[in-house]
């Protein structure tokens, strides 16, 4: 599976603030899947989990928090996609705890890969124009 890298041209929201934290998460990321690649240490993996789990709900907060202030029409899907995001690292984490297994690892990758491309690209990116158009860059 290829790393986790950001790329403009895919996952740029037109908002600095967002894009840098998109960026760390992507940093975050990358960590977590050099961490599942090695398998040799369980805490080093739940610690970059946990790191993920705290940055992701850092970052979600100010995204919401923004787009409530100017009353985006799709704030609550926004929210809904944040809180299935959430809740599904924190089952991985809770799974990971009690069962070390390659296949946890691998759906665990494939969700975080797939959600980012997904989320980023085509959830994200919808807000872009419209926090644009209020001045928001």
């Amino acid at each position: 599976m290829n790393k986790f890298v950001w790329n403009k041209m895919k996952h740029d929201v037109k908002v600095e603030k967002l894009n840098d934290q998109h960026k760390m998460l992507f940093d975050i990321l990358d960590k977590l899947y050099n961490a599942m690649e090695d398998k040799s240490d369980k805490n080093a993996l739940a610690k970059v989990i946990d790191e993920l789990i705290l940055y992701s709900k850092e970052h979600l907060m100010t995204e919401e928090a923004l787009l409530e202030k100017y009353n985006y029409p799709g704030i609550a899907q926004q929210k809904e996609q944040h809180k299935i995001f959430i809740e599904k690292v924190q089952h991985f984490r809770e799974e990971f705890v009690t069962n070390n297994n390659f296949m946890l690892y691998f759906n665990m990758a494939v969700f975080l890969k797939n959600w980012i491309a997904n989320h980023i690209q085509e959830i994200d990116r919808l807000y872009s124009d419209f926090l644009n158009e209020r001045g928001v860059y």
